[in-house]
């Protein structure tokens, strides 16, 4: 089977979505046939050929956090395929499938809404509806991606629930890793955050929480990531008086944030708003053993991150509370281990990338047999289950 993955970037781009491309794409290249289409960050069309083949298309720039890729919808129409996987929110992947032939099967993977571009969004909103009714399929990562999106509830039908993973393997310690890891620690608790420095990430509120918790503890804050928000925070470190006790590591090769996951002592993802949909941050810090703060917003995170099971959930934006949960955890190294072991029992049963690449088989099995008329492929009857059967597996993964 020939699938087209078509996304907003790849690797090394960092973000949530490429993040979640590059594993599926890595994980099933050796059931399918993957072929990846993105923008390019350049003024060129440059194709490689990694784990899989990769083609970025010339990008003038970005318009409204679109890629300006004129080029992407034909490059997208040069591979033959068998099914076009869309990872959506993304209007020139969205364009790309409206333009393919209608015996295509499209599968769309809702990642988010437009969230910021509210403006943008009432003309976007007939395009983005036609492209809804257009596909075969919906993917959703948690069963709250169906309700939370005003799109993708009207075609619950079409929904299927599909949690992302990560692979075990890479989140454990060889001897340079665990060296690496006794480096990092000073004798002094570490809190880690990991994310982009922008503003629905929420880290200005942790630094003003961590202020309220230095005043008790020895603990250091460690942030791993870049953006825009990078000097604005450093400059609400040093006004709290806890730039010493703060430190901005800035963008880490996958090994050693792996170091850092271990090194920590809990892991917190303070988000603020419904941008953050999922947090993979979270499952790696889990497969570390590291008990996770998170917020509670609308979305997947706190179907993820389990109140007073594998972390806590906190209200999003209070300072206070959110001060008072990193304390607690500090505080209380035996729960603060139990919540850690029962998360990385979570990944190992819920989250993996072999379980994601299963599920996602069965979606592209269900649409080829569609196209087909529920014919057989690879003796594998190709039977959609129906959407009710998804969202209650969704449920049963919730409650695992």
């Amino acid at each position: 089977m020939r699938v087209l993955q078509l996304g907003k970037f790849y690797d090394p781009v960092v973000g949530g979505m490429e993040s979640a491309l590059r594993e599926m794409c890595e994980t099933m290249r050796e059931q399918v046939e993957v072929r990846v289409v993105v923008a390019n960050t350049r003024m060129r069309t440059e194709h490689e050929m990694r784990e899989v083949a990769v083609t970025r298309v010339a990008s003038l720039g970005k318009l409204w956090s679109c890629s300006m890729a004129p080029a992407y919808p034909l490059w997208a129409r040069k591979f033959e395929a068998d099914v076009m996987h869309v990872h959506v929110p993304n209007p020139l992947a969205e364009l790309s499938a409206m333009m393919a032939a209608r015996e295509m099967p499209v599968v769309a993977h809702f990642h988010s809404d437009v969230v910021r571009q509210k403006n943008l969004l009432k003309i976007y909103r007939p395009f983005l509806e036609a492209f809804y009714r257009r596909v075969n399929a919906i993917v959703v990562p948690t069963p709250t991606h169906i309700e939370i999106s005003e799109f993708v509830r009207r075609h619950r039908e079409k929904c299927h629930v599909v949690p992302f993973g990560i692979p075990l393997q890479r989140f454990e310690l060889g001897e340079s890793g665990r060296r690496r890891v006794e480096e990092l620690r000073d004798g002094r608790p570490m809190v880690l955050a990991v994310g982009r420095l922008v503003g629905y990430k929420g880290v200005g509120n942790l630094i003003r929480a961590f202020a309220g918790v230095a005043e008790k503890s020895a603990a250091r804050l460690v942030i791993i990531g870049t953006g825009p928000l990078e000097k604005t925070l450093r400059d609400e470190a040093q006004r709290a008086g806890i730039a010493e006790r703060v430190e901005f590591a800035g963008q880490v090769s996958d090994a050693e944030l792996v170091a850092y996951y271990h090194a920590a002592e809990l892991f917190v993802l303070p988000s603020i708003t419904n941008a953050e949909m999922f947090g993979i941050v979270q499952l790696e810090a889990m497969a570390c053993g590291k008990a996770v703060i998170s917020t509670n917003l609308p979305t997947g995170v706190p179907w993820v991150n389990q109140h007073g099971k594998t972390g806590m959930v906190v209200a999003p934006g209070d300072v206070g509370v959110l001060a008072e949960a990193i304390r607690y955890l500090l505080e209380n190294g035996a729960r603060r281990r139990e919540m850690g072991a029962a998360g990385r029992k979570r990944v190992e049963k819920h989250f993996t990338s072999e379980r994601m690449a299963a599920g996602l088989m069965e979606v592209y099995r269900a649409v080829v047999g569609e196209r087909a008329g529920e014919e057989i492929w690879q003796g594998v009857p190709a039977k959609r289950p129906r959407s009710e059967e998804a969202v209650a597996a969704g449920e049963k993964y919730a409650s695992g």
